[in-house]
């Protein structure tokens, strides 16, 4: 009965090693699977946050292009300025000239008809002389500011496709972020 007794005992120890063994097995597996879960997740933090930095640099990029834009439009509008001042000055110089030449013909005209009619022509001259270069003033002015606006227009275009690019790279990334996330919910789920 004691040898009985033995087998028996031999017996349930055998199959109580047996299911410890299996135990021990699921134990070391939902460990690896667990470990291989929290590396994944480390990764997709590194990715996320390797996401941030790129998404700060592109700002920062961003940023730095506007101040720039900004800075050439101040300044092309400070030359603006300072043109049509310039243009002013000159108008009122020679509508000053004018108006002299205008109060002396005056003056002179009484003198005779011979000279009040010299003087009219070189006041036609004169005035005519001094159409001309407000004319030729307000060209190049024109030109100038026809040009800084055409300069001005070109970087705001290619700020908006800078922008127009980050936004598609944002949105690609983006998508990729959800896919990445969607595929650990099911390997979880799973």
């Amino acid at each position: 009965m004691a040898d009985e007794a033995v087998t028996r005992i031999g017996a349930i120890l055998e199959e109580l090693s047996a299911r410890f063994e299996l135990v021990v097995e699921a134990v070391t597996g939902f460990g690896g699977r667990v470990d291989a879960l929290r590396d994944e997740l480390f990764g997709q933090f590194a990715e996320v946050g390797g996401q941030v930095r790129f998404l700060s640099e592109q700002i920062a990029e961003s940023r730095r292009g506007v101040a720039i834009v900004r800075e050439d439009l101040g300044a092309e509008i400070v030359r603006i300025g300072e043109a049509l001042g310039k243009a002013r000055v000159e108008f009122r110089d020679g509508l000053a000239v004018l108006q002299s030449d205008v109060a002396a013909s005056d003056g002179r005209s009484s003198s005779g008809d011979r000279d009040g009619a010299a003087l009219h022509a070189e006041l036609a001259d004169t005035t005519k002389v001094i159409k001309r270069e407000i004319a030729s003033a307000a060209e190049t002015s024109s030109k100038k500011l026809s040009a800084e606006l055409k300069q001005t227009s070109k970087a705001l275009a290619d700020l908006a496709r800078k922008f127009e690019r980050f936004d598609d790279r944002i949105t690609i990334q983006t998508r990729d972020q959800d896919q990445r996330l969607r595929k650990l919910e099911r390997k979880r789920a799973g």
